[in-house]
């Protein structure tokens, strides 16, 4: 089990749905105990954790192909189903009555075995399932209220002298209330920029329909002259009103503690790339979908796996060197058939 500390550098709005104007962060429930009922605390899902890290081991280890196929002058072709794979996971599909076999599904992990992404983090192809070798847990924020759910993580995080690197006293003196707000926002209107835009050698056409692209029809424009002046002062407040949003965030600052185990014993390899693929999350945009990433960040804090291995000892390397040829067919051919081919 290797315990990770995230800690939040912007606001964090991983949000689970929007209630009106509002989008919420998302929450579970818990029970103390002590106190004998059940709050709601701001978490990340390990789905949310696993979505971002399948994306960064894609790139770890295209990165890591592409470097090594240009040391042994190789072009490097990615079908874009392969990759698309790699990096959603795929979906199942239900195909009538046709029968998957051992034949095929042998088929599929001598396929999907030298492309390590999907060998760790599981997928799903046609009718077929391969899961994952590893588990993400829940992180939680370290607060008052969680403290007696992940006690046992925080006691595993050491630094090399052995002392604890959390500073527990301040953190349990900490309420899950203080680590939410919300901040009001809004889309402006840009209209008036198109009157000022002059570019060497650029016409603007079209001004007359620009606001088809803010979701109000030209129609509806054209006909407020029919209007009472009553109706017209209704349409633009209800539009100001749709403007002006509001997002539910953690505040910066907040530690996340969860870990990642491993379900099914990972190869050298394996282990090293998801190594580097943690390391570099302090590095990416985000948890959750791709609209909220853009919206917070995360560095990495504590990671017990750590870096295992420099390159010029990389395990990484070697498995790839050793099977290029093979990692850049697969690279180039089309998933569909994997389940047939041998």
């Amino acid at each position: 089990m290797y315990v990770l500390i995230l800690r939040s550098r912007e606001p964090i709005s991983y949000g689970e749905e929007s209630v009106g104007v509002k989008t919420l962060i998302k929450r579970i429930s818990i029970l103390l105990p002590e106190q004998g009922e059940v709050i709601q605390v701001p978490v990340i899902l390990g789905n949310g954790f696993r979505g971002v890290l399948r994306d960064v081991m894609t790139n770890v280890f295209l990165e890591r192909v592409a470097k090594i196929a240009k040391e042994n002058n190789k072009d490097v072709k990615v079908d874009a189903r392969v990759l698309l794979l790699m990096l959603s996971g795929g979906v199942l599909t239900r195909k009538g009555d046709e029968q998957v076999t051992a034949k095929n599904i042998d088929n599929l992990r001598q396929k999907s075995g030298f492309l390590l992404p999907l060998n760790i983090m599981g997928f799903a192809l046609s009718n077929v399932m391969i899961p994952s070798k590893i588990k993400v847990s829940v992180f939680y924020p370290i607060c008052k209220e969680t403290l007696p759910l992940i006690q046992d993580l925080v006691d595993q995080v050491k630094n090399i002298d052995g002392q604890s690197i959390i500073d527990i006293d301040k953190l349990s003196s900490m309420s899950v209330k203080n680590l939410v707000d919300e901040v009001q926002m809004m889309h402006k209107d840009d209209i008036a920029k198109l009157a000022n835009i002059s570019l060497s050698n650029i016409e603007v056409v079209n001004i007359d329909r620009a606001d088809t692209i803010r979701g109000r029809q030209v129609e509806e424009k054209q006909n407020e002259e029919g209007k009472t002046e009553q109706e017209q002062q209704m349409e633009r407040r209800r539009a100001r009103l749709q403007a002006i949003f509001q997002r539910e965030y953690v505040v910066p600052g907040t530690l996340f503690i969860g870990y990642i185990s491993e379900i099914v014993p990972l190869s050298e390899a394996e282990r090293e790339l998801l190594s580097l693929s943690i390391e570099r999350l302090g590095k990416s945009v985000g948890v959750g979908g791709a609209v909220v990433r853009g919206f917070g960040s995360f560095s990495v804090e504590y990671n017990s796996l750590g870096r295992l291995v420099q390159d010029d000892s990389s395990k990484l390397n070697e498995f790839i060197k050793s099977n290029i040829d093979k990692i850049l067919e697969i690279l180039n051919s089309n998933p569909e058939e994997w389940l047939s081919s041998t």
